[in-house]
């Protein structure tokens, strides 16, 4: 099964959301920013990605809130378990397979977020290329293994006006696939640019687009700046991986968390 899944693509479904629910969930976002809290800054108990809680050493944090978290969401973002399961089964149809070949699971909803916002409230300068492989960490063999599939999917649900600069809060993707210790092969010297640009594509960021892609592929969100609330940018994101069986689901499926 595993071998069957699609890997180095990526697929774009655009106006996936309307743009009345992409604007009725900017509001409850702004109307819950103590919850959600600013990105790339986690702050303590706040909603957040789980490689960001980690990278600040947060992550007593995250498992402590998740719960908590994913009530709220379910609450206040009722739709998302529709949208969940549609991102699995795409997963799955992309691959060829029946779109309940296998069953798509939350990793553990006690402890994992079933998904999220990224909410960048504030000037984004860094052009970070990089591949989705945190959520990875309990699994340490699968990032340096040709066989693992995982897949990071996203929805636009707002768009930075910045865009107009130089496709500011655009995505730059690479369809290229480099397991955790080849990643040295996609970079120049200084470990931070790619060595080519044959195999860059832009992905404009349109409100209510879905993009879906292997993780393993280099990718980096165009810097912008925020001077107005115009400026702010939104998305929708869940991770998904193939398992063959866990502890918590001893059978094969694609789990999902955020």
């Amino acid at each position: 099964m595993m071998k069957k899944l699609f890997t180095n693509q990526f697929f774009e479904e655009p106006g996936f959301l309307s743009q009345r629910l992409c604007a009725e969930w900017e509001r409850r976002i702004f109307d819950n920013l103590d919850t959600f809290g600013p990105d790339m800054a986690p702050k303590y108990g706040q909603m957040a990605a789980y490689y960001g809680m980690i990278e600040a050493g947060l992550n007593e944090s995250y498992y402590r809130f998740a719960q908590k978290h994913n009530r709220f969401l379910l609450r206040n973002f009722p739709e998302i378990k529709s949208v969940i399961r549609y991102m699995g089964q795409c997963i799955l149809e992309k691959s060829g397979l029946p779109p309940d070949s296998i069953p798509v699971v939350p990793r553990d909803k006690k402890y994992f977020l079933l998904a999220g916002f990224k909410i960048q409230l504030h000037n984004f300068n860094l052009y970070n290329i990089h591949t989705d492989t945190e959520g990875l960490l309990q699994y340490p063999d699968s990032i340096f293994n040709i066989n693992t599939r995982a897949y990071s999917c996203i929805i636009s649900i707002k768009r930075t006006a910045q865009y107009k600069n130089d496709h500011g809060g655009d995505l730059h993707i690479w369809q290229e696939r480099y397991t955790a210790d080849k990643m040295d092969d996609f970079y120049k010297k200084d470990g931070i640019q790619a060595r080519s640009k044959a195999n860059r594509h832009r992905i404009a960021y349109e409100p209510g687009n879905l993009l879906i892609f292997d993780s393993f592929m280099p990718h980096g969100v165009l810097p912008f700046n925020v001077h107005k609330k115009e400026d702010r940018r939104i998305t929708f994101l869940v991770h998904f991986n193939y398992r063959k069986h866990t502890e918590r689901n001893p059978f094969p499926h694609l789990e999902y968390w955020y």
